[in-house]
């Protein structure tokens, strides 16, 4: 909202006339009518003097602190786009310049308008590029240095990528560094793995993808495991064979171990009571408990590990011989002879 409209939302509150407000500051009542519909503003010393009358704080009249729903940032950045179309870059760019002093607070409206006018100005042959860019820059880095964790966070993901382009490399690692732990942790790890390759850091830009992959597959699977377990207390047993399907299948692609595949069907075994079929499970699940062991797989070859070196097999039988004691849903495989001597 402009400081013209606010001026005559608040008055029209307070029940004033523009005469009244006028009286009240010692100047013409045609000077706040311009004031309303935008043709000129009040003088720096008048603000305070108006924020009283009209029972606001400058902050208010200024609309400093008003905040854009997400719509309202949407109409602004396809507005910058038309403009771009219709009158040129230049006529974008100066209303992109307004749009930001006009809403100097909002970090999101800020970001968007900096990001599209960057996005036009790589994609169009355009005079005089390094002086928009370094004003696009500085906006962006006010972003970055804002309170809002997460619009900063955003903003230093796009200045690392602007760092990256610029074949600036040790200034978009430092970027990505700014960035608190598990903050866009993705986008954060994709911008180190596109710096690496930029830079010609061959290895370490396998295991940036490597790592990217299996942290997304692990959490995929952990998904998965959810809604089969949410389906499965629905009694929805059909929908829960056919996620259990898809999640074995991802199992696979992603190179997560056989253990993970029988895991996935043993919920299904233990829904149903099904002994023989868990009896069958909790046996393959013991002798495959080393394909837990994602480290020998192909697939994360250049991955870092947090441990230098793989558990013994028997570990690994020792650890899923562990979890099979203390399931308590098991209960009715578990008294098997089969199951009972493998346990102990």
């Amino acid at each position: 909202m402009r400081i013209g409209e606010v001026i005559r939302s608040c008055r029209k509150k307070q029940n004033l006339t523009q005469e009244q407000v006028a009286n009240y500051l010692n100047i013409s009542a045609p000077a706040v009518n311009k004031w309303e519909n935008g043709i000129s503003y009040p003088d720096i010393t008048l603000l305070s003097p108006l924020a009283r009358v009209l029972k606001v704080d400058v902050n208010t009249l200024l609309a400093f602190n008003e905040e854009l729903t997400a719509a309202e940032v949407n109409k602004f950045g396809k507005e910058i786009g038309e403009i771009v179309s219709k009158d040129g870059y230049k006529k974008a760019f100066e209303r992109g310049s307004d749009l930001i002093k006009q809403y100097s607070s909002c970090d999101e409206l800020i970001l968007r308008i900096a990001s599209l006018l960057r996005l036009f100005l790589t994609a169009y042959k355009i005079e005089e590029k390094d002086k928009y860019e370094e004003k696009i820059i500085a906006w962006i880095e006010l972003v970055a240095a804002s309170s809002n964790e997460k619009k900063a966070s955003m903003a230093k993901i796009t200045l690392s990528a602007i760092y990256r382009e610029k074949k600036e490399y040790e200034k978009a690692k430092e970027m990505l560094d700014k960035i608190p732990e598990l903050e866009l942790d993705f986008e954060k790890r994709l911008q180190q793995a596109l710096i690496f390759q930029s830079s010609g850091e061959i290895e370490e830009t396998f295991c940036a993808c490597e790592d990217i992959l299996f942290s997304a597959a692990l959490e995929a699977e952990a998904a998965f495991s959810l809604i089969i377990e949410m389906l499965l207390k629905e009694n929805k047993f059909s929908e829960a064979e056919e996620y259990t399907e898809r999640a074995k299948k991802l199992v696979e692609v992603f190179d997560l171990g056989a253990y993970r595949k029988y895991q996935l069907d043993l919920s299904l075994a233990k829904e149903k009571q099904d002994k023989e079929k868990a009896i069958e499970l909790i046996i393959n699940m013991i002798n495959e408990a080393d394909s837990m062991d994602n480290m020998q797989s192909k697939l994360y070859r250049h991955r870092k590990w947090k441990v230098t070196k793989s558990w013994s097999k028997d570990k690994y039988e020792s650890l899923v011989k562990g979890i099979i004691k203390k399931d308590k849903n098991l209960d009715f495989a578990k008294n098997d002879p089969r199951i009972k001597s493998l346990l102990e």
